[in-house]
């Protein structure tokens, strides 16, 4: 999948599971534009005093970042030293003015890897053994750390129902807190702290795993709209921004399955999906992820070969977000942005029609639909590049055209 940069980067934190947990974190963290310094000071211990979790102010200068619906979540705008080392990136999650949990990520395969559409197998190499050192550093420094540091620890926390997203974390106990500490293999090295009576086991979340099937579709038919103009949209879907990362396919899963109840960032997804570290998704299981991500959301998955609009129609209509591959044109992207602003569409005609990108050769991309409109024959889209990207439009033969898999959601 091709990578657009859109956003200036931000480090990203993999989500360490349990539904009380911030899931967005990994999902939104490209709208930072700033770049945290480094400095000398420890913060182990602020990290961890009783004051700040009753609801003191936390120590030193946070910046609000975007982050989904109902979250709070800042970025520390220092890169201090916790547990003897120094992470990438310290981020605080907050929902209705309530601390969740502060996490701080150490090494993250997404960012150190990037998108490497032309690098030289030997530069791969090298950043591939790089990486490796500086997992087996972190590693062992942080586990050596938690050890002498912690009351109680380490607890193995199993969480997932699938093998390919099941994961396995070692929790270590600080008093009323759990310092929760995160090791993927080729991957990331993060850590989260949180009450330790906020921690749940699953993946799904809670309020929306207490819901029945039918009761299920009620609430997501609700989020369906239909205005004057004829457009029907699904409101409510979030936005996972993929930054500097071959993760397109990855992020518009995570936002389309958020919507559906999972509580998975990004970059769990894209762990699960065994990325090589190449700087690019070529290789990985990306379609063993969609059905994993499907089982642990309690949904199903269909995938065909192509976008079909009759068939879309009948899911966005109950409120079911459809995932579709395709063609990418930089060209053909200025209309359809344009289109969400009111612009209307160049005419589908034999002239139109050869400026698509159907070649094989033609870079690809994922999107997810979210709506549409019968009257003027178009489709309503959403990218995984900020808030910009909503409401995009183009012609439903076009995107029939341009598809090369769709994959559609239910419960």
């Amino acid at each position: 999948m091709k990578n657009f940069l859109f956003a200036a980067p931000a480090y990203l934190l993999t989500t360490l599971g349990a539904f009380a947990i911030p899931q967005n974190f990994g999902g939104n963290f490209f709208g930072a534009t700033f770049q945290p310094r480094d400095i000398d000071e420890d913060f182990t211990e602020q990290l961890l005093t009783e004051e700040i979790w009753r609801g003191e102010e936390l120590p030193q200068a946070w910046r609000s970042i975007p982050s989904l619906d109902g979250n709070e979540v800042k970025l520390l705008a220092v890169k201090p030293i916790i547990l003897g080392q120094r992470p990438a990136a310290v981020f605080a999650n907050t929902q209705k003015g309530r601390l969740q949990s502060i996490a701080a990520l150490y090494l993250d395969a997404g960012h150190f890897f990037g998108y490497q559409s032309s690098r030289e197998k030997g530069d791969i190499k090298t950043l591939q053994r790089d990486f490796k050192k500086r997992y087996t550093h972190l590693e062992e420094e942080l586990a050596e750390r938690l050890g002498k540091r912690t009351d109680d620890g380490p607890d193995d926390a199993v969480i997932g129902r699938t093998a390919l997203l099941r994961s396995t974390y070692q929790d270590y106990r600080v008093g009323k807190l759990t310092l929760r500490f995160s090791a993927i293999e080729n991957h990331s090295i993060s850590l989260i702290i949180i009450r330790t009576e906020d921690i749940s086991g699953d993946y799904l979340d809670g309020d929306i795993a207490m819901l029945d099937k039918r009761q299920r579709r009620k609430q997501l038919l609700a989020n369906v709209r239909e205005d004057a103009s004829g457009d029907v949209i699904i409101g409510g879907i979030p936005m996972f921004r993929q930054g500097l990362r071959p993760y397109c396919a990855v992020s518009t899963l995570g936002m389309a399955t958020h919507y559906l109840g999972l509580r998975m960032s990004t970059d769990a997804l894209a762990a699960g999906a065994r990325f090589r570290n190449t700087g690019s998704a070529k290789g990985s299981k990306l379609l063993d992820l969609y059905r994993a991500a499907a089982e642990e959301a309690a949904a199903s998955v269909q995938r065909s070969g192509s976008f079909d609009f009759n068939r879309a129609k009948k899911y966005l209509e109950k409120g079911f977000p459809v995932v579709v591959w395709r063609r990418y044109s930089s060209e053909r992207n200025l209309f359809h942005s344009a289109a969400a602003n009111g612009k209307a569409l160049p005419e589908a005609n034999t002239a139109d029609r050869a400026t698509w990108p159907t070649a094989k050769t033609d870079p690809g991309h994922a999107s997810v639909v979210t709506g549409f409109n019968e009257k003027t024959g178009e489709v309503i889209f959403m990218e995984s590049w900020g808030e910009h990207t909503r409401g995009k439009r183009m012609h439903i033969e076009e995107l029939e055209a341009t598809s090369y898999a769709a994959f559609y959601f239910k419960v």
